[in-house]
């Protein structure tokens, strides 16, 4: 068990007592002893909370306050309901323009919403084993071709939007660095991009397309963990011959 999968199980049953959780918990040196206590005392205050006395008559007030605001409510939708139907026809005309003009379905939009629910795989710094690193691309019916850079710390088979892909994060020079590599899912060519506080680049390769991204990482950092990943899904380059 991972200092990730830790978390993520804690979060959904903070008072177990799995010996493979407890066993992490008081094996890790990542602080993951501190987010143990943090959600049993977090765990205890709720229960604390749901234990207090309902005060008497309260059922009533609710009931009550419902009601009011209930006639309250029809009596504002019989004068408002032409304004209403205005904001929808503009809100619906508005809509149209932007995902007209939207690149909400492009692959760094995909990339970077993806992002924050796995933004705790940031934060690991043990390195993976280059067995675990391939079974990450096992998992997505492809192998790698070259040796698996140096420095991984999260490999896990993801979805990004539509497309499968193994995601995949190498720490170096202390700066954690983003690689989604979604195989089949194919682009003309490789563009650089910015977005909400994520400087990325979307690689084209031969069997697929590769996402690096990174926040605050320098650009050599981010060229670097390209390069690694392109030879290792590629395989090493031959002397003479370009990269796209």
């Amino acid at each position: 068990m991972n200092c990730l999968d830790f978390r993520r199980r804690l979060s959904a049953e903070p008072r177990s007592r799995d010996r493979a959780l407890l066993a992490h918990r008081d094996a890790c040196k990542e602080g993951c002893a501190a987010f143990w206590q943090r959600a049993q005392r977090f765990e205890d205050d709720f229960e604390t909370a749901l234990a207090m006395p309902v005060p008497e008559g309260l059922a009533d007030r609710i009931l009550l306050v419902h009601a009011t605001g209930e006639r309250r409510r029809e009596m504002s939708r019989r004068r408002t309901w032409m304004a209403m139907a205005a904001s929808v026809l503009i809100a619906f005309v508005g809509a149209g323009l932007f995902w007209r003009h939207a690149d909400l379905g492009s692959l760094p939009a995909l990339a970077v919403a993806h992002m924050p629910e796995e933004m705790d795989a940031l934060d690991l710094t043990q390195p993976m084993t280059d067995a675990q690193v391939e079974a990450g691309f096992v998992g997505r019916a492809t192998h790698l071709k070259g040796p698996a850079p140096v420095g991984v710390t999260y490999v896990h088979d993801c979805t990004v939007g539509p497309y499968p892909a193994v995601h995949l994060v190498s720490r170096m020079n202390d700066e954690p660095v983003v690689a989604l590599y979604m195989p089949g899912k194919m682009i003309d060519k490789s563009t650089d991009f910015h977005r909400d506080g994520w400087d990325g680049r979307q690689v084209a390769l031969r069997g697929g397309t590769l996402v690096v991204m990174a926040q605050g990482a320098s650009r050599s950092t981010m060229a670097a963990v390209e390069r690694g990943w392109r030879a290792a899904i590629e395989g090493p380059a031959a002397p003479g011959v370009g990269q796209i």
